[in-house]
């Protein structure tokens, strides 16, 4: 996906199971910023991971929002 961005931030990673990964990044198009929540497969013929098109991407002045309705998560 960096092809797509204008501007990407690795934020975090973690497993979703032994072939994928879901990676958080800050990115930026067109003078737009957003948070990417998206999951990677592992691609083993060239030993890298590959965004899928599972994932969403948030407008970063809509982050405060989620991250008040992740508070309330048990």
């Amino acid at each position: 996906m960096a092809d797509f961005w204008d501007l990407e931030e690795p934020l975090g990673k973690f497993a979703k199971n032994s072939r994928e990964e879901i990676q958080i990044k800050k990115v930026a198009k067109n003078s737009k910023t957003y948070i990417d929540i998206r999951t990677f497969w592992y691609d083993s013929k060239t030993e890298e991971y590959r965004p899928s098109q599972k994932g969403v991407t948030i407008p970063l002045e809509y982050v405060g929002e989620l991250l008040s309705i992740l508070e309330n998560v048990e």
